[in-house]
């Protein structure tokens, strides 16, 4: 398939869909892609294993501080120095790259990266969703990780470290140097690793399910239509009451309580980081990191994401099923609760217990269990 122009506003759509409330704005980034397509023409999208197995693919993106890119606009070059710097180093051209993470400006970023660089895009990316940390993503293993990380003012780098941990506090201990933000290429390996090892499919299904969402609002069914396609499930329509944030030094995040439309006394608690992370209905755990937990407007049915959730607000909170690929129990550590600061609240108690019907004016429905996918 072919990514054109008319298709940024479903893509970008579908990215702030996987962002779970975070990932950062992707409104200028949306924009940007655009404008590259537009110039670039359309960007040919490949599935991993349709590449030769030995040739080699990396992921490409940023890490830093979002709101300062939206105020320091990316251009082609840190993502292109990055890239070509992880080439010279490994001695290995690459054939195509993947986004970093689908999830929030990253899921664009990638991109806009494959085009400036004239590779082909992998339907694909490391984390099926957005996730704060380096170390969050489903390739690691190898060692050493490798990565390239350049800043817009043509500072470059490569870091070697012991393993994805390492990267991560390297990489944050660096960025102040790097003003605040920088293009970043790594995990560099062959294409069967990642048609083996990657979350397949991403790109297209954020395309697919962002043009879905966002006639969700306006179309009659579309609500519904795009629940069925997500296999996603709508767990609480209600008002938010209350919104507590806390910027501490050992925790970002907070948590904010809603309550129902129907049933004033029964009330949904959201703790949130950087992305919405667990959901509990009256006590009860009905969604969890790694789930895709977002809220969305109750009208418009657009994503709300952690730093616009206020008070007064009419939200309806859904849940999609995690990629498949964090089921691995040894992966799976790497994004639970314990990874946002917050403790494990024991065996997950099947988060469909409470659900909202949409055919029926909001009133509660029991569901299936819930379900595990790409």
């Amino acid at each position: 398939m072919e990514l054109t122009a008319g298709d940024v506003a479903d893509l970008a759509m579908g990215a702030q869909l996987f962002g779970s409330g975070g990932g950062g704005r992707t409104d200028a980034a949306e924009r940007m892609v655009r404008r590259v397509l537009t110039h670039l023409g359309p960007l040919p999208v490949v599935a991993a294993a349709d590449l030769p197995r030995d040739s080699s693919v990396a992921c490409v993106g940023a890490v830093g501080s979002s709101t300062v890119m939206v105020e320091r606009l990316p251009g082609a070059e840190e993502f292109v120095r990055a890239a070509r710097s992880l080439e010279r180093h490994v001695g290995s051209p690459l054939v195509a790259v993947q986004p970093l993470e689908i999830g929030g400006v990253n899921g664009l970023l990638g991109v806009a990266a494959a085009a400036w660089l004239g590779l082909p895009l992998v339907d694909g990316d490391a984390m099926g969703r957005a996730f704060p940390r380096l170390d969050q993503t489903v390739l690691q293993g190898r060692s050493p990780v490798v990565a390239a990380v350049s800043d817009p003012t043509g500072n470059t780098a490569i870091l070697e470290c012991l393993d994805g941990a390492a990267l991560e506090r390297v990489v944050r201990a660096s960025l102040p140097a790097l003003g605040a933000w920088a293009g970043l290429a790594m995990h560099h390996d062959t294409a069967a690793r990642y048609a083996r090892c990657s979350i397949n499919g991403s790109v297209s299904r954020a395309l697919t399910l962002g043009g879905l969402l966002r006639r969700a609002g306006s179309e009659p069914g579309g609500r519904e239509a795009f629940l069925r396609s997500a296999r996603a499930v709508s767990l609480f329509r209600g008002r938010v009451l209350e919104v507590r944030r806390d910027r501490s030094s050992e925790r970002t995040g907070g948590v904010a309580s809603v309550q129902h439309l129907v049933d004033p006394a029964r009330t949904l608690r959201i703790e949130f980081a950087d992305e919405y992370v667990l959901a509990l209905d009256d006590g009860v755990d009905v969604a969890r990191v790694p789930d895709i937990i977002c809220g969305l407007d109750d009208r418009t049915w657009r994503p709300i994401s952690v730093e616009e959730l206020a008070v007064n607000e009419m939200i309806e909170v859904i849940r999609l099923p995690a990629p498949s690929r964090w089921d691995d129990p040894e992966l799976r550590d790497r994004v639970g609760l314990e990874t946002y600061g917050l403790a494990d609240f024991g065996p997950d108690t099947g988060a469909a217990d409470h659900t909202v019907d949409h055919t029926g004016g909001g009133a509660d429905a029991p569901a299936g269990g819930r379900g595990v996918g790409e």
